[in-house]
């Protein structure tokens, strides 16, 4: 496991003190997570036994002061999003060591590895119902990061990296990142696209940022890339994750799905199920080079916890070549 941050037992007595949630039984390290630490602890009070989730932010959350809000306002809404655990004098953030930490409630279930049909679409229509419920915040959420710019950067990194590594995909990888590039580039610059419909996203729709109990889904998790940005590119990076085979092809009907469970709450655009294709593409293109640049990070000596890119260099192969069209 790999921690950039290690607790031990005195460490969090110290800072639960700060909070009203009881003595300290237990605590362990989270396995999922890369960005930052992550510790499930136990604690009693009055006799009730409790679990938390303390987040210590090694980085800066893309979200920043209104991550707090918006988990307030998802879980006010029904959504089952845990809200910030506030200390005992009222404030949001304490710090453990010099960095910023966030406790919230544990939520049940576990994380789908293989998601079936049901959960998929349990997935598209709480993916519709965040959209609705943020649709008219009192708070102003900072735009998604990952732009053109952003894109050009990476790849230059990224370019390195492809270029020492000897397997036969990463050879590859080199001018399908071009393509990718330059595709993403002519999708954000249309005209079209700035037509598209926006708002509060989440912005890391991954299996292991859910967490179900058999087909119900139980808790929605790590707001910590949301921002503003198109609505469709949420279920973008969630049919990249979801509903991809091994070898990196979608799975069109789970696709549809997902698309449909969504429709059903929030009805998509015509322009969004034209543009749905493409937004698949650039999403894959951005967690491709966001591995990567973790997979940099790892050889540098820094204590991240890295994906496997080829994973996403495969889904950006097929989606590069995709033909598929929304079918709801």
């Amino acid at each position: 496991m790999n921690l950039a941050t290690q607790l031990g037992k005195a460490d969090l007595q110290g800072l639960l003190r700060r909070y009203a949630v009881g003595e300290l039984l237990h605590h362990w390290p989270a396995v999922h997570g890369i960005e930052n630490s992550n510790y499930f602890l136990r604690t009693r009070l009055d006799g009730a036994v409790r679990e938390w989730v303390l987040t210590v932010l090694e980085q800066a959350s893309y979200a920043g002061g209104v991550l707090a809000p918006l988990l307030d306002l998802c879980h006010a809404s029904g959504l089952p999003v845990a809200p910030v655990v506030r200390n005992a004098a009222g404030g949001i953030h304490e710090t453990l060591n010099g960095k910023a930490v966030l406790l919230t409630a544990r939520l049940p279930g576990e994380h789908p590895l293989k998601p079936s049909v049901a959960q998929i679409k349990a997935l598209g229509g709480a993916v519709a119902k965040l959209h609705m419920a943020t649709g008219r915040p009192t708070f102003a959420t900072p735009p998604y990061p990952r732009d053109e710019a952003w894109l050009c950067r990476e790849a230059e990194s990224a370019r390195a990296h492809l270029g020492r590594t000897a397997s036969q995909l990463a050879n590859a990888g080199v001018p399908l990142l071009d393509a990718l590039l330059g595709s993403a580039a002519e999708t954000l610059r249309q005209a079209e696209a700035n037509r598209l419909p926006k708002g509060v996203i989440h912005g890391d729709l991954f299996r292991d940022n859910l967490l179900f109990a058999g087909d119900r889904l139980t808790g929605l998790l790590d707001f910590h890339h949301a921002a503003y940005g198109y609505l469709i590119y949420d279920l973008a990076v969630a049919a990249n994750d979801w509903c991809s085979r091994p070898d990196g092809r979608l799975n069109a009907s789970q696709a549809n799905a997902l698309l449909a469970a969504y429709q059903r709450i929030r009805p998509l655009t015509d322009a969004e199920l034209d543009a749905f294709p493409a937004f698949m593409a650039y999403a894959a293109l951005a967690f491709w080079l966001s591995r990567l640049s973790a997979a940099g990070k790892a050889r540098s000596g820094l204590p991240v916890r890295v994906k496997d890119p080829d994973e996403f260099q495969r889904i950006a192969v097929d989606r590069a070549a995709m033909r598929f069209r929304p079918q709801i």
